[in-house]
Order: structure tokens, then sequence, then C-alpha cells
């Protein structure tokens, strides 16, 4: 594509400030589109995008042989310059005209919420599997297509690399494909330029909310409203609190609703629970009589009809939904591993609702066990959990191990010491252990016959944020399972 091309592409979308230096009209940009100069090779376009940028990082892809850049501000770099209004609209805009649009390749699903979105994804791609075989996923930890998978950043990455996923997986021959869309991604357009098939709301609470998230809580909601501006179609959850309003923002996507009660175009009736998952049936414009699903509590139910509401929304059947439903799994999304008495819960669980949730779970399965509950606040984002998550964890727990989590740019020790008043104000006992696989064996050792250990924060993930870099981490599954063979042997 030439420079030229790209200038009219920025001008369609009244993004362009500038027009193209006559000199290099013709220039072929054959390589990369990129906002990482990791990434960059000869005869790439060059974004430069973030708050954080530094002018060394252009400097670095001209080096690699950038051989223009799109920018809001003219660095005086000494290669062209495409000035916009907005580098992140321009991004989806640049990214579209490149990969095209996929709404005619297979059918795309965006889920957003504040809980279950990554529960509720792997239940739809078990359905979806049953229909179309091959389908692609992008989820708060991976990006997959059949056997193959892509590398990227976040719970949904930069415009320009979830352009290249999603043509990747046009490529595999994807039948569908289904992803997780994150508030920061809608405030940040990085699926503008994307057409959805159908867009699904599971819930909302207040949460991302910081200096460097969103600014308020009505600004995280306006984010999450955007997604119902892309999409054909759209699923709304009945149960929660703000579903009218965003019912009211799908203004011109055909609907369909879900609930645990009748009032949902889907619903659940005869709902049965226990430990390790539920039974129900499903009424309304889906029927299919006791259905099982082996991810546990209330809360996974909901998560399941979202996922049925969107199988019915492009055409699935109910015997596959059916199928797809009984077979999904969620690694370290209320994964439960039982030795010796000790029973070992790993979740995903990071903000006041999910933690609230997963001692209602704690609490009904498991109602005369010590509760041994380990987690950590994430550093530089959402503060607000700082003052929420700890307190939740000190009203419920029986004793806290307190740890990493992702700390980014801060130490443990500090965002421990901001959190600690919690746990002294309600005379929860705790101790604060940096190193979390450390934290993770001091908790089992620590537990007794009978004893419950929640993991909380991490779920399946094998990494730790820090400075900016994923540190290798073996996961609190893992870990546990370790120390457990390890107990067994002492």
């Amino acid at each position: 594509m030439t420079l030229s091309k790209i200038a009219e592409i920025l001008s369609e979308n009244k993004l362009l400030q500038n027009s193209t230096p006559e000199q290099s009209r013709d220039l072929s940009l054959t390589g990369k589109i990129s906002c990482d100069s990791r990434n960059v090779e000869k005869n790439s376009l060059f974004f430069v995008k973030g708050v954080n940028f530094k002018r060394e990082f252009l400097l670095s892809a001209i080096e690699k042989g950038a051989g223009a850049y799109v920018s809001e501000k003219d660095l005086e770099a000494d290669i062209p310059l495409l000035l916009v209004s907005d580098v992140r609209k321009a991004m989806s805009a640049v990214a579209r005209a490149v990969y095209g649009d996929f709404s005619e390749s297979f059918p795309l699903i965006g889920i957003t919420g504040t809980k279950g979105k990554t529960s509720t994804l792997y239940m739809l791609e078990s359905i979806l599997r049953e229909k179309y075989g091959k389908t692609g996923i992008i989820s708060t930890n991976e990006a997959r297509c059949g056997e193959k998978t892509w590398q990227k950043t976040g719970t949904t990455p930069e415009a320009l690399e979830l352009f290249s996923i999603l043509d990747g997986f046009r490529r595999e021959n994807a039948g569908a494909a289904v992803m997780e869309v994150s508030s920061q991604a809608l405030k940040y357009d990085r699926v503008s330029g994307l057409t959805f098939s159908v867009g699904a709301f599971l819930n909302l609470s207040p949460d991302h909310i910081s200096p460097t998230e969103h600014s308020s809580f009505e600004d995280y909601k306006e984010a999450k409203k955007k997604l119902f501006s892309l999409c054909k179609k759209a699923v709304f959850n009945l149960d929660g609190e703000y579903s009218i309003e965003f019912l009211a923002s799908a203004k011109s996507a055909e609907t369909v609703t879900f609930s645990l009660t009748p009032a949902g175009d889907i619903y659940a009736y005869g709902i049965s629970q226990d430990r390790y998952g539920s039974s129900f049936s499903i009424g309304g414009k889906i029927t299919a009589e006791n259905v099982r699903i082996n991810m546990p509590g209330r809360f996974n139910v909901s998560n399941a009809l979202c996922a049925a509401a969107c199988a019915f929304a492009v055409g699935i059947s109910p015997e596959d939904i059916r199928a797809g439903l009984e077979k999904a799994s969620a690694g370290g999304r209320l994964e439960i591993y039982e030795k010796n008495g000790i029973t070992v819960l790993v979740d995903y669980a990071h903000n006041k609702s999910s933690f609230e949730a997963l001692f209602e779970y704690a609490k009904t399965f498991y109602p005369n066990s010590k509760i041994i509950f380990l987690f950590g606040c994430i550093g530089d984002r959402a503060l607000d959990r700082r003052a929420e998550i700890p307190e939740v964890a000190a009203k419920n727990a029986d004793f806290i191990v307190y740890t990493t989590d992702d700390p980014g740019t801060e130490t443990p020790e500090k965002i421990f010491k901001e959190i600690e008043p919690e746990f002294k104000k309600h005379k929860t006992p705790y101790t604060f252990i940096e190193d979390r696989q450390k934290a993770v064996d001091f908790a089992i050792e620590t537990a007794k016959n009978g004893d419950l250990v929640i993991l909380a924060g991490k779920g399946g993930e094998t990494t730790q944020l820090v400075n900016g870099r994923y540190v290798p981490y073996i996961g609190d599954m893992p870990a546990a399972k370790a120390k457990l063979g390890q107990r067994e042997t002492e």
C-alpha cells in the first residue's frame, strides 16, 4: 500500500491533519503496520501512540527500516509523517483497510462486562465448535484457533495486533470467532473498525477506575456501551442493575435477552447446584432440558445463558448448544483440586463483585471449612480495588495470605502497606509473602484437614507483570499441586 493511499484512508475518516509530502506519495509500505518499535521491519508504517511514548522508540523504528510514521504531533524525524487528530482511530481505520471486513468471513461475537467474560467465552467456544468446528478465540489469556496460537498484549489487543490476529483466524479457515472486549479497548477505539455479528453484555459494577484507566464509573459505563453501536445483534442480561440502560444503547441492533427468571427471551429454570457445577433447563426461544455445566456457581448459570443466547443469535441449534455447554471448561475459573482432605480453589476473581461471588460459593458449598484466602492487588491500575477487595477478603476469610499480583512499576510492599489497615480494621489474621509461589506454599502448609484454600486473582495465568516485563510464574494451581504432593511425602 502506498503512502498516498494511506493518507486517502485517513482523510476519508476525517483524521488527516496534513497532506502527504509530494516527494513521498508513491512510497510503497510493504512491511508491517505496527505501534511497537520492536516489531518494525523494512518499509513498515509506524504508529506513535501512548502517553508514555518516547522519541527514542521512533528512532529505533527508523533504524529498523520504518518508511513513514503516523502521529498526533511532529516529532521531527527523518521519514515522512502523516499527522492525525486521533492516532488510535487512525490505527483502526488503517487496519480495517489493510485486513478488510471479517464479518463476511465468519460470525464474530464480542463479550463485555465486569465479570464472567472469560468463562462465557470458553462456554461459547465449546458451543461454536459443535457447529463450525475450528473456532478462533481472543480471551484474557490467549489468542488461538485450533492448535495455532498468537502472542498478544492485554485482554483486547491494540487495533493493529487485533486485526492481524483475526486475519490469522481467517487464514486458518475459522468457522467462527469470539473475543472478550474490554472497556479500555472500547474507550481507545481498538475495535472501532470491526463489525460484530453479536455483542453481549453480562453485568456491570465499578472497576478499572484510576488515573490511567477510567476517570469515573460513568466513564467506565459509557465505554462498555460503545460495543452495541458496532454489532448487528445484541445480547443482554436482564438481571443486572444497568440492563435497561444498556438495552437502550443498542439503537440499531436486534436484541435477545437472558435471565435467571422467565423475564428473558432465554431463561433458566429448575436450577440445581453442587460443588462442581450446575444442572438446569433452558426455556423461551431455546428449549433444552436437564443441561449440565461443569463450572460451579449460580453466576456460571447466567454465563451459560449468555453463551446460549449468543449461539441462538447466530443460528445454532438447541442440540449443539446443550452439547457445547456440557463439554465446556475454563482453566483457572473456579478450578477445584482436592487432596488429603484439603480443597484448593483457583479463580481469576480480582474485583469486588467477583470476590463477593467467590465467597458466596465457598460458604454455600464449604460451610464448615476454614477459608485460607490468598490474593494481591495489581499495580498502577484499578486503584479503587485497593479499598474494596481487601475489605471483602477481611470480612469473609479466616486467614489471609497477601502476595504479589502484577505489581507493574510499584513494589508489592508499597501496595501492601496501603491495604493493610483494612485487615487490621476487621482483625483478620494475615501475613504478607512477596514471592507468590512461596505464598502459595505457605497457604498449603497452613491448611489442615477440611480446610479450603482459595488462590485468587491470577486464574490460569503463568506470568507476573513487573516493570513492563512479563516474568514467568509457575501458576497458582501447578504451585498448589506441587506443594500438596510434597506434603504427602513429608
